[in-house]
């Protein structure tokens, strides 16, 4: 399999970083090592086969707790999770089966018509509320109003996987990736490690349910700096971003806002203009409220308003990041060095 990819060796370096970003894969380190890495990613796929049923007792046992929808072979069903405590954001996306077909042992064509993928849901959750199940330890005293311990997130890492994820018999999960250390800063923050605690504990659930039978699909982890490099030039969260619905221009004092800037713009005029993504169901009343939102302070006081929705637009953004990922990593499959020509982001 790795002979199909040779011809990699013969690329110039700036030609094999073209293909680590539009693959989404890491493009750091030499030239020998760069080709010997997208060798080894490239002959891998997220992608290879919809999961099939598993054992009928344990599909059973997986309807009966959590109320699922049957297990349909014709489409993908992959959730995309912005990791937060107090703003996780997470959405479904739905592709039909024809969107890739398994990995080829021969040339094959991919399907002419580019799919658009559906989203049927797209929300946000408070995680820390104090409404959760009670922790696994039992203890007189009384619990603060926020509590970061193990035993108070276990229940409600499993509350949330049960109740808005796996109902939907997901083939892929899609979750952000977690950094110890934030903007290149040497101190390890305690927000940071508390969601680095949640996001393990999401890894472990859903393990336990993949080696007991009860969920046939797949976790990929995604770096939030490859999303931003995909959707974003470099110079693009450099500029001044022009909020549309004021009418006026904004500098934000950091690059980081002003990628949160330029993210929210973009998802904003892909659900307005009905471009890269089409909006069914729950998602359809989220994005209402995103082309919509407005400095409402009455709203906002009463907790009714949307609020910066950057954390809605990152979870999308990665789900259609990844999505092209895949396809990209097909056309480099079938094509060898003419898929540097089709690297156009047709979903942008």
């Amino acid at each position: 399999m790795a002979s199909r990819l040779d011809w990699l060796r013969t690329c110039k370096l700036t030609q094999l970083e073209t293909i680590a970003r539009a693959t989404g894969i890491n493009s750091s380190g030499t030239k020998p090592i760069l080709t010997s890495h997208l060798q080894d990613e490239l002959s891998k796929s997220h992608i290879n086969n919809l999961p099939t049923s598993t054992s009928v007792q344990g599909k059973q046992q997986q309807q009966q707790q959590h109320q699922q929808q049957p297990l349909r072979k014709d489409e993908y069903r992959i959730f995309s999770i912005d990791m937060g405590i107090r703003n996780l954001a997470y959405c479904q996306l739905v592709l039909p089966s024809t969107w890739l077909q398994p990995l080829p042992h021969h040339i094959r064509p991919l399907p002419p018509i580019p799919v658009t993928p559906t989203l049927l849901h797209w929300s946000r959750i408070h995680v820390s509320k104090p409404t959760d199940p009670q922790p696994l330890i039992n203890t007189t005293e009384p619990l603060p109003r926020e509590c970061f311990s193990p035993s108070t997130f276990a229940p409600r890492a499993h509350s949330f996987l049960a109740t808005h994820i796996l109902p939907h018999n997901p083939t892929h999960i899609l979750i952000e990736r977690q950094r110890f250390r934030s903007m290149g800063g040497s101190a390890v923050q305690e927000w940071t490690l508390r969601v680095n605690m949640f996001e393990a504990m999401l890894y472990a659930i859903l393990q336990a349910y993949s080696a007991d039978g009860k969920w046939a699909g797949e976790v990929a982890p995604v770096m939030p700096g490859k999303v931003v490099k995909y959707w974003l030039d470099d110079d693009e969260t450099g500029v001044e971003v022009k909020e549309k619905e004021k009418g006026k221009r904004t500098t934000s004092t950091s690059s980081n806002e002003k990628s949160k800037a330029r993210k929210m713009v973009l998802v904003r005029d892909m659900v307005q203009d009905g471009w890269g993504v089409q909006l069914q169901g729950q998602a359809k009343e989220t994005g209402n409220l995103v082309i919509g939102k407005r400095e409402d302070k009455k709203a906002k006081a009463k907790g009714k308003g949307l609020g910066k929705f950057d954390d809605l637009a990152d979870c999308l953004l990665q789900g259609l990041a990844w999505m092209k990922w895949e396809e990209n990593k097909r056309l480099v499959w079938e094509k060898g060095l003419d898929a540097l020509k089709e690297f156009d982001r047709t979903i942008r």
